[in-house]
């Protein structure tokens, strides 16, 4: 964590830990992909994300650079596309790790460092194991978990939904935080975190 500990901003201690193991997560191999395969759609996602040409030449890469580069693009068909290409499962675990780095690198990026360095790839298999029963679309375009709400966006992977959510969590806030019109974050109201989180949807041309 040399980017965290390098500067003197003070960043919130759960937020480093969570950011730590975050990062160590794109090193082990995942439920449908190697830890080497893994941490190339991670820097696949931070090339596009700074901007950089990249090449997509398979539907993997394709999920990660739209998802990371362009989700506002993102339609019901070119999902369907992706699935079909992929299974939903692999379509999943590539959101999930997509999804993650644009958020690590953008609160650094907010903060004037630079990204952290990415792990050594571990060794092992994929578990390839299937969430039995299996979940049901509920008004989505993929399968969720009972309801349409964030903690069940990628049950269909369990140890991505394992990663992805907590890290939501710590830099926004918990579901039982989220009951509390008054709650706060540091100097934060409820009220000023959401001015935040919907100026940046909107920004972000967001839909959910």
């Amino acid at each position: 964590m040399s980017a965290l500990a390098s500067h003197g901003f003070p960043i919130r201690a759960d937020i480093a830990a969570r950011l730590t193991d975050t990062w160590e997560a794109f090193g082990r191999p995942g439920t449908w992909y190697t830890a080497e395969e893994r941490l190339g759609f991670a820097e696949l996602a931070r090339s596009v994300r700074s901007g950089l040409e990249v090449e997509v030449n398979d539907a993997a890469s394709a999920v990660v650079v739209r998802i990371a580069g362009r989700p506002a693009t993102t339609t019901r068909s070119w999902v369907d596309e992706m699935v079909e290409a992929l299974a939903e499962e692999q379509y999943v675990e590539l959101m999930g790790i997509s999804a993650r780095v644009v958020m690590g690198d953008t609160f650094l990026r907010l903060l004037g460092l630079e990204p952290m360095p990415f792990p050594e790839p571990q060794a092992g298999q994929p578990s390839r194991i299937r969430v039995e029963p299996r979940p049901k679309k509920v008004r989505s375009w993929i399968a969720v978990g009972p309801t349409l709400v964030p903690p069940f966006t990628q049950v269909l992977v369990p140890d991505e939904n394992a990663i992805t959510y907590p890290l939501i969590e710590t830099l926004y806030m918990t579901g039982h935080d989220m009951q509390d019109p008054n709650f706060r974050r540091g100097d934060l109201h409820r009220t000023q975190i959401e001015l935040v989180a919907s100026t940046l949807s909107y920004g972000n041309e967001c839909f959910y």
